[in-house]
């Protein structure tokens, strides 16, 4: 067995675009020797590694292994080409995942310290929720993200980076605003605007109700918080949000954080990488920005 790694560039490069041809063209080959290479690929490890879906092709089991194992070689490829040539290890382009409470309050501010830092480092930014970022991980399409809830994945590699705390909110008018405590069976008895299922902040807010209180009155589910504070303002209902995405409100006097005291509402946010995918310099350095930014 002797595949390169010009053979496993093509074969990431289709794992990515989902297409052969688009993949030929972005290593600028052309389709019957990316053809060619990618048939020799599956010849010399002895298994298909993509489902043909018409013209599109899908990883399968098998590519879903090698995918990760694929990009650190290519990584580690790379570190020693750049080595030769005198260069930084911190460099090219990474592609960082955030949830959109991250993205919102802390990744501005990691990506300009970040291009002052190391100005050879270009940081894509992708911007999702939880769940949807995990099986980007899993996919390959993203080397690491910052998630809002712990998270079980076998495959997966966390490490917690500052603390959070979710708050239930509501207009000031509302029936319950101006209560010293509130219960959970009050907060049975409300209507509920709540961010989407698969939001780390919805998981972790279920995961706090979980086993002690009956299912709640959703009226309706977003992805976006503007949408969500606009319901808050003119309607009587509740949400639970991150303390950092309705601080400007609590501070005006446009929503209301009820005290329930028996609900702990704290999380962290934490780091996600493919634990197949090694300590990669630009990944690390990364790491070493962030806890500058926000000490714990």
């Amino acid at each position: 067995m002797s595949f390169t790694l010009k053979q496993l560039r093509l074969f990431v490069a289709v794992a990515e675009n989902g297409s052969l041809s688009r993949a030929a063209d972005q290593l600028a080959m052309t389709q019957s020797a990316a053809t060619m290479a990618l048939r020799e690929l599956e010849r010399q490890l002895n298994h298909p590694l993509f489902d043909r879906l018409g013209r599109g092709l899908r990883l399968n089991a098998w590519g879903l292994w090698l995918l990760p194992r694929a990009q650190k070689m290519l990584a580690e490829g790379s570190l020693i080409e750049r080595g030769f040539r005198g260069q930084s290890p911190i460099a090219g382009r990474l592609r960082l995942g955030a949830s959109r409470t991250i993205a919102d309050h802390h990744i501005p501010a990691l990506i300009e310290y970040g291009s002052r830092r190391y100005p050879q480092l270009d940081i894509a930014l992708a911007v999702d929720n939880t769940h949807s970022l995990l099986q980007r991980l899993y996919q390959g399409s993203l080397e690491m993200a910052l998630i809002e809830a712990h998270a079980q994945e076998k495959w997966l590699k966390l490490e917690p980076w500052c603390r959070d705390e979710l708050v239930i909110v509501c207009r000031p008018d509302h029936p319950l605003a101006r209560q010293p405590r509130v219960s959970l069976e009050q907060l049975a008895g409300c209507e509920w605007v709540l961010r989407e299922s698969g939001s780390g902040t919805r998981n972790t807010f279920e995961r706090a109700l979980q086993g002690r209180l009956g299912p709640l009155r959703i009226r309706q589910e977003y992805p976006h918080l503007p949408t969500i504070l606009c319901l808050l303002h003119h309607r009587p209902w509740l949400s639970c949000l991150s303390r950092l995405s309705v601080a400007g409100e609590l501070a005006q006097g446009r929503l209301v954080a009820l005290p329930v005291p028996e609900l702990a509402l704290q999380r962290f946010f934490y780091f996600a990488w493919h634990k197949d995918r090694g300590d990669h310099p630009s990944r690390m350095a990364l790491l070493e920005l962030a806890r500058e930014l926000v000490p714990e």
